[in-house]
Protein backbone atom coordinates (compact mmCIF):
# COMPACT_ATOMS: atom_id res chain seq x y z
CA UNK A 1 0.00 0.00 0.00
CA UNK A 2 3.05 2.27 0.52
CA UNK A 3 6.26 2.43 -0.39
CA UNK A 4 9.16 4.48 0.44
CA UNK A 5 12.09 3.78 -2.27
CA UNK A 6 15.30 5.51 -1.41
CA UNK A 7 14.01 8.42 0.33
CA UNK A 8 16.37 11.13 1.69
CA UNK A 9 15.15 14.72 2.88
CA UNK A 10 17.37 17.45 3.55
CA UNK A 11 17.29 20.99 5.09
CA UNK A 12 20.52 22.87 3.82
CA UNK A 13 23.04 20.76 5.73
CA UNK A 14 20.80 18.57 7.89
CA UNK A 15 19.67 15.87 6.92
CA UNK A 16 16.27 14.65 8.53
CA UNK A 17 15.55 11.28 6.64
CA UNK A 18 18.75 9.27 5.23
CA UNK A 19 18.04 6.84 2.91
CA UNK A 20 15.06 4.92 3.84
CA UNK A 21 13.57 2.49 2.00
CA UNK A 22 10.32 0.24 3.66
CA UNK A 23 7.28 -0.91 2.92
CA UNK A 24 4.09 -0.99 4.89
CA UNK A 25 1.55 -4.18 3.41
CA UNK A 26 -2.60 -2.96 3.11
CA UNK A 27 -4.74 -3.40 6.41
CA UNK A 28 -1.46 -3.16 8.25
CA UNK A 29 -0.79 -1.71 11.71
CA UNK A 30 2.62 0.07 11.23
CA UNK A 31 4.55 1.95 13.58
CA UNK A 32 7.12 4.85 13.18
CA UNK A 33 9.42 4.42 16.34
CA UNK A 34 12.38 6.78 17.48
CA UNK A 35 13.18 9.76 19.72
CA UNK A 36 12.43 12.76 19.05
CA UNK A 37 14.26 14.53 15.99
CA UNK A 38 15.05 10.86 14.38
CA UNK A 39 12.89 12.04 11.29
CA UNK A 40 9.79 10.04 12.01
CA UNK A 41 7.47 12.88 11.43
CA UNK A 42 9.13 13.99 8.57
CA UNK A 43 8.28 10.40 6.74
CA UNK A 44 4.96 10.89 7.98
CA UNK A 45 4.16 14.42 6.41
CA UNK A 46 6.49 13.64 2.81
CA UNK A 47 3.88 10.76 2.89
CA UNK A 48 0.59 12.94 3.60
CA UNK A 49 2.23 15.90 0.83
CA UNK A 50 3.64 17.89 3.31
CA UNK A 51 6.81 18.00 2.77
CA UNK A 52 8.50 17.05 -0.83
CA UNK A 53 11.52 14.71 -0.60
CA UNK A 54 15.17 15.72 -1.66
CA UNK A 55 15.78 12.45 -3.61
CA UNK A 56 14.09 9.26 -3.32
CA UNK A 57 10.35 8.38 -4.46
CA UNK A 58 7.10 7.93 -2.81
CA UNK A 59 4.72 5.37 -3.81
CA UNK A 60 0.77 4.95 -2.72
CA UNK A 61 -0.65 1.88 -3.76
CA UNK A 62 1.33 1.54 -6.84
CA UNK A 63 1.35 4.88 -8.10
CA UNK A 64 4.39 7.28 -7.68
CA UNK A 65 2.93 10.16 -5.29
CA UNK A 66 6.25 11.94 -4.66
CA UNK A 67 5.57 14.90 -6.52
CA UNK A 68 1.29 14.95 -6.28
CA UNK A 69 -0.36 17.50 -3.44
CA UNK A 70 -1.96 16.52 -0.28
CA UNK A 71 -5.12 16.51 -1.58
CA UNK A 72 -4.24 14.16 -4.59
CA UNK A 73 -3.39 11.58 -2.21
CA UNK A 74 -5.75 9.61 -0.92
CA UNK A 75 -4.71 9.61 3.01
CA UNK A 76 -5.95 11.44 6.09
CA UNK A 77 -4.02 12.16 8.83
CA UNK A 78 -4.87 12.91 12.65
CA UNK A 79 -1.95 15.27 14.24
CA UNK A 80 -1.22 15.36 17.94
CA UNK A 81 -3.23 18.47 18.68
CA UNK A 82 -6.18 17.20 16.75
CA UNK A 83 -6.55 20.58 14.72
CA UNK A 84 -10.59 20.65 15.13
CA UNK A 85 -12.16 23.57 14.28
CA UNK A 86 -13.47 25.23 17.36
CA UNK A 87 -16.31 27.05 16.30
CA UNK A 88 -18.06 23.95 14.49
CA UNK A 89 -20.36 21.31 16.29
CA UNK A 90 -18.63 18.05 16.34
CA UNK A 91 -21.00 16.62 13.55
CA UNK A 92 -19.86 19.50 11.77
CA UNK A 93 -16.53 19.08 12.20
CA UNK A 94 -17.10 15.11 11.07
CA UNK A 95 -18.56 16.36 7.51
CA UNK A 96 -16.11 19.16 6.61
CA UNK A 97 -14.19 17.02 4.65
CA UNK A 98 -17.05 15.48 2.76
CA UNK A 99 -18.36 18.67 2.18
CA UNK A 100 -15.19 19.88 0.51
CA UNK A 101 -15.75 16.38 -1.59
CA UNK A 102 -19.11 17.64 -2.54
CA UNK A 103 -20.52 14.18 -1.18
CA UNK A 104 -24.38 14.20 -1.81
CA UNK A 105 -26.89 14.88 1.78
CA UNK A 106 -27.56 11.57 1.78
CA UNK A 107 -24.35 9.79 1.27
CA UNK A 108 -22.70 12.06 3.57
CA UNK A 109 -25.65 11.45 6.72
CA UNK A 110 -25.12 8.02 6.22
CA UNK A 111 -21.53 8.31 5.77
CA UNK A 112 -21.22 10.71 9.61
CA UNK A 113 -23.93 8.43 11.07
CA UNK A 114 -21.53 4.95 10.71
CA UNK A 115 -18.05 7.59 11.69
CA UNK A 116 -20.24 8.60 14.77
CA UNK A 117 -21.40 5.06 15.93
CA UNK A 118 -17.55 3.57 15.36
CA UNK A 119 -16.12 6.15 17.90
CA UNK A 120 -18.81 5.93 20.00
CA UNK A 121 -19.92 9.76 19.99
CA UNK A 122 -23.54 9.96 19.32
CA UNK A 123 -24.92 11.97 22.46
CA UNK A 124 -22.11 14.21 22.22
CA UNK A 125 -22.67 15.56 18.07
CA UNK A 126 -23.94 18.99 18.93
CA UNK A 127 -21.25 19.62 21.47
CA UNK A 128 -18.35 22.15 20.49
CA UNK A 129 -14.33 20.94 21.07
CA UNK A 130 -14.04 23.06 23.94
CA UNK A 131 -17.32 21.07 25.55
CA UNK A 132 -15.40 17.53 25.28
CA UNK A 133 -12.85 15.82 27.06
CA UNK A 134 -9.03 14.97 25.52
CA UNK A 135 -9.77 11.59 25.24
CA UNK A 136 -13.39 12.70 23.45
CA UNK A 137 -11.34 15.10 21.23
CA UNK A 138 -9.63 12.55 19.74
CA UNK A 139 -12.74 10.21 18.85
CA UNK A 140 -13.67 13.71 16.64
CA UNK A 141 -10.37 13.60 14.98
CA UNK A 142 -10.72 10.01 14.15
CA UNK A 143 -14.37 10.59 13.12
CA UNK A 144 -13.35 13.06 10.33
CA UNK A 145 -9.94 11.18 8.88
CA UNK A 146 -12.33 7.63 8.78
CA UNK A 147 -15.14 9.29 7.38
CA UNK A 148 -13.21 9.85 3.72
CA UNK A 149 -12.76 6.48 3.45
CA UNK A 150 -9.08 7.02 3.15
CA UNK A 151 -6.18 4.26 2.04
CA UNK A 152 -4.05 5.04 4.19
CA UNK A 153 -4.61 6.89 7.81
CA UNK A 154 -1.90 8.64 9.14
CA UNK A 155 -1.48 9.09 13.13
CA UNK A 156 0.81 11.85 14.55
CA UNK A 157 1.33 10.74 18.38
CA UNK A 158 -2.07 11.33 18.93
CA UNK A 159 -2.70 10.12 22.16
CA UNK A 160 0.52 11.73 23.47
CA UNK A 161 -1.36 14.66 25.42
CA UNK A 162 -3.63 12.03 26.87
CA UNK A 163 -3.12 10.78 30.65
CA UNK A 164 -1.90 7.53 31.42
CA UNK A 165 -4.97 5.70 31.71
CA UNK A 166 -6.39 6.93 28.88
CA UNK A 167 -3.64 6.43 26.49
CA UNK A 168 -4.21 3.02 27.55
CA UNK A 169 -8.18 2.83 26.96
CA UNK A 170 -7.37 4.64 23.54
CA UNK A 171 -4.76 2.38 22.43
CA UNK A 172 -7.36 -0.46 22.61
CA UNK A 173 -9.78 1.17 20.79
CA UNK A 174 -7.44 2.63 18.27
CA UNK A 175 -6.04 -1.37 18.13
CA UNK A 176 -9.48 -2.47 17.41
CA UNK A 177 -10.71 -0.16 14.94
CA UNK A 178 -8.20 -0.26 12.52
CA UNK A 179 -9.05 -3.90 12.42
CA UNK A 180 -12.48 -3.34 11.98
CA UNK A 181 -12.51 -0.81 8.95
CA UNK A 182 -9.28 -2.79 7.42
CA UNK A 183 -7.86 0.82 6.60
CA UNK A 184 -3.87 0.61 6.69
CA UNK A 185 -2.09 2.41 9.43
CA UNK A 186 0.98 4.43 9.88
CA UNK A 187 1.56 5.71 13.85
CA UNK A 188 4.06 7.78 15.00
CA UNK A 189 5.47 7.62 18.62
CA UNK A 190 8.09 7.64 20.77
CA UNK A 191 6.48 5.69 23.50
CA UNK A 192 7.99 2.18 23.44
CA UNK A 193 5.48 0.41 25.25
CA UNK A 194 2.60 2.39 23.21
CA UNK A 195 4.25 0.82 20.01
CA UNK A 196 4.68 -2.97 21.04
CA UNK A 197 1.10 -3.06 22.25
CA UNK A 198 -0.66 -1.52 19.08
CA UNK A 199 1.47 -2.75 15.75
CA UNK A 200 1.82 -5.63 13.34
CA UNK A 201 5.15 -4.46 12.84
CA UNK A 202 7.74 -1.61 14.10
CA UNK A 203 10.23 0.46 12.10
CA UNK A 204 12.65 1.80 14.30
CA UNK A 205 14.25 4.65 13.34
CA UNK A 206 17.73 6.37 14.69
CA UNK A 207 19.23 9.39 13.24
CA UNK A 208 17.06 10.06 10.09
CA UNK A 209 17.57 5.87 9.22
CA UNK A 210 15.85 2.62 9.97
CA UNK A 211 17.44 0.92 12.04
CA UNK A 212 15.31 -2.29 12.20
CA UNK A 213 11.87 -3.04 10.71
CA UNK A 214 10.18 -6.09 11.78
CA UNK A 215 7.07 -7.95 13.57
CA UNK A 216 6.80 -6.65 17.68
CA UNK A 217 8.13 -9.81 18.71
CA UNK A 218 11.10 -9.63 16.60
CA UNK A 219 11.65 -6.55 17.37
CA UNK A 220 11.77 -6.87 21.65
CA UNK A 221 13.13 -10.81 21.42
CA UNK A 222 15.30 -10.41 18.42
CA UNK A 223 16.69 -6.82 18.44
CA UNK A 224 19.74 -6.18 15.57
CA UNK A 225 21.47 -3.24 16.51
CA UNK A 226 22.32 -1.59 20.11
CA UNK A 227 19.98 1.49 19.80
CA UNK A 228 17.46 -0.83 18.79
CA UNK A 229 18.28 -3.37 22.11
CA UNK A 230 18.09 -0.33 24.61
CA UNK A 231 15.29 1.96 23.06
CA UNK A 232 13.06 -1.10 23.08
CA UNK A 233 12.70 -2.11 26.56
CA UNK A 234 15.62 -2.93 29.22
CA UNK A 235 18.11 -4.90 27.91
CA UNK A 236 21.87 -5.44 29.85
CA UNK A 237 24.56 -5.15 26.57
CA UNK A 238 27.22 -6.97 27.38
CA UNK A 239 30.78 -7.09 25.62
CA UNK A 240 33.20 -9.72 25.05
CA UNK A 241 35.96 -11.42 22.80
CA UNK A 242 34.81 -14.93 20.81
CA UNK A 243 37.40 -18.07 21.95
CA UNK A 244 37.14 -21.25 20.84
CA UNK A 245 34.82 -24.00 21.95
CA UNK A 246 31.37 -23.14 19.72
CA UNK A 247 29.86 -25.30 17.51
CA UNK A 248 27.04 -24.53 14.58
CA UNK A 249 24.95 -22.77 16.41
CA UNK A 250 26.37 -21.83 19.57
CA UNK A 251 29.62 -19.41 20.05
CA UNK A 252 31.69 -18.99 22.71
CA UNK A 253 32.90 -15.51 24.19
CA UNK A 254 35.02 -14.70 26.83
CA UNK A 255 32.73 -11.70 28.99
CA UNK A 256 35.34 -11.57 31.72
CA UNK A 257 38.67 -13.70 33.68
CA UNK A 258 36.50 -17.09 34.36
CA UNK A 259 33.12 -16.08 32.70
CA UNK A 260 32.71 -17.79 29.30
CA UNK A 261 29.18 -17.63 27.48
CA UNK A 262 27.52 -19.63 25.05
CA UNK A 263 25.83 -17.58 22.59
CA UNK A 264 23.48 -18.55 20.11
CA UNK A 265 25.21 -18.06 16.52
CA UNK A 266 22.59 -15.85 14.68
CA UNK A 267 23.82 -12.53 14.57
CA UNK A 268 26.85 -10.19 13.83
CA UNK A 269 30.54 -10.82 15.38
CA UNK A 270 34.32 -10.43 14.98
CA UNK A 271 37.19 -11.26 16.92
CA UNK A 272 35.18 -9.12 19.37
CA UNK A 273 31.04 -9.64 20.18
CA UNK A 274 28.15 -7.26 21.17
CA UNK A 275 25.45 -9.68 22.93
CA UNK A 276 21.75 -8.38 24.45
CA UNK A 277 20.06 -9.97 26.94
CA UNK A 278 16.69 -9.12 28.26
CA UNK A 279 16.51 -8.51 32.17
CA UNK A 280 13.77 -11.41 32.56
CA UNK A 281 15.56 -13.69 30.48
CA UNK A 282 17.96 -13.56 33.26
CA UNK A 283 16.99 -16.46 35.77
CA UNK A 284 18.15 -16.46 39.61
CA UNK A 285 18.21 -19.19 42.07
CA UNK A 286 20.02 -20.14 45.26
CA UNK A 287 21.50 -23.32 43.82
CA UNK A 288 23.78 -24.33 41.18
CA UNK A 289 21.11 -24.71 38.14
CA UNK A 290 22.29 -27.60 35.70
CA UNK A 291 23.06 -27.28 32.44
CA UNK A 292 25.84 -23.80 30.57
CA UNK A 293 26.44 -20.41 31.49
CA UNK A 294 25.77 -20.30 34.88
CA UNK A 295 27.99 -18.07 37.29
CA UNK A 296 27.74 -16.68 41.01
CA UNK A 297 26.35 -12.95 41.51
CA UNK A 298 25.99 -10.87 44.49
CA UNK A 299 23.29 -9.06 44.50
CA UNK A 300 23.87 -5.22 45.11
CA UNK A 301 20.07 -3.60 45.10
CA UNK A 302 16.98 -4.93 45.08
CA UNK A 303 13.79 -2.29 43.78
CA UNK A 304 10.03 -3.04 44.44
CA UNK A 305 8.32 -2.17 41.35
CA UNK A 306 4.93 -3.70 41.93
CA UNK A 307 3.91 -7.02 40.15
CA UNK A 308 8.06 -7.16 39.82
CA UNK A 309 11.35 -6.66 41.38
CA UNK A 310 14.19 -5.31 39.75
CA UNK A 311 17.14 -6.73 41.26
CA UNK A 312 20.84 -5.06 40.00
CA UNK A 313 23.76 -8.08 40.27
CA UNK A 314 27.54 -8.04 39.95
CA UNK A 315 29.79 -10.61 38.56
CA UNK A 316 33.09 -11.15 40.39
CA UNK A 317 34.86 -9.36 37.57
CA UNK A 318 32.63 -6.55 38.58
CA UNK A 319 30.40 -6.62 35.31
CA UNK A 320 27.05 -5.52 36.48
CA UNK A 321 23.69 -6.45 34.96
CA UNK A 322 19.68 -5.73 35.50
CA UNK A 323 17.30 -8.81 36.23
CA UNK A 324 13.57 -8.55 36.93
CA UNK A 325 12.04 -11.64 38.59
CA UNK A 326 8.06 -11.80 39.54
CA UNK A 327 7.63 -11.44 43.17
CA UNK A 328 6.24 -15.00 43.95
CA UNK A 329 6.98 -17.97 42.07
CA UNK A 330 10.33 -17.58 40.42
CA UNK A 331 12.62 -17.53 44.04
CA UNK A 332 12.88 -20.98 46.24
CA UNK A 333 13.35 -17.97 48.57
CA UNK A 334 13.15 -14.18 48.68
CA UNK A 335 16.59 -12.24 47.34
CA UNK A 336 17.86 -9.39 49.22
CA UNK A 337 20.52 -7.12 48.56
CA UNK A 338 24.57 -8.48 49.98
CA UNK A 339 23.04 -12.64 49.18
CA UNK A 340 25.21 -14.61 46.74
CA UNK A 341 23.12 -16.58 44.23
CA UNK A 342 23.43 -18.22 41.08
CA UNK A 343 22.56 -16.45 37.67
CA UNK A 344 21.93 -18.38 34.32
CA UNK A 345 21.34 -16.98 30.79
CA UNK A 346 20.32 -19.96 28.24
CA UNK A 347 22.13 -19.06 25.33
CA UNK A 348 18.85 -18.52 23.19
CA UNK A 349 18.33 -15.44 25.06
CA UNK A 350 21.95 -13.61 24.57
CA UNK A 351 21.26 -12.24 21.10
CA UNK A 352 24.40 -10.98 19.17
CA UNK A 353 23.93 -7.36 18.37
CA UNK A 354 25.85 -4.66 16.25
CA UNK A 355 27.21 -1.38 17.02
Amino acid sequence: MVEFVNVTKRWGSFTAVDGVSLHVNAGEFLTLLGPSGCGKTTLLRMLSGFEKPTSGRVLLDGKDVTDAPPYEREVNQVFQSYALFPHLTVRENIEFGLKMKKVGRDEMRQRVDEAVRMVALAEYQRRRPSQLSGGQRQRVALARAIVNRPKVLLLDEPLSALDASLRQNMQIELKRLQAKLGITFVFVTHDQEEALTMSDRIAVINRGKVEQIDTVQEIYHKPKTNFVATFIGKANVIHGTVIPGGDDTTLRVNIEPGLDLGVCRDGPFGDKARIAVRPEKINLTKHRPAGENAFEVTVLEELFRGAIDELLIRTAGGLELTVLVANEGQMEEAVHRGDRVWCQIHPQDAVLIAD
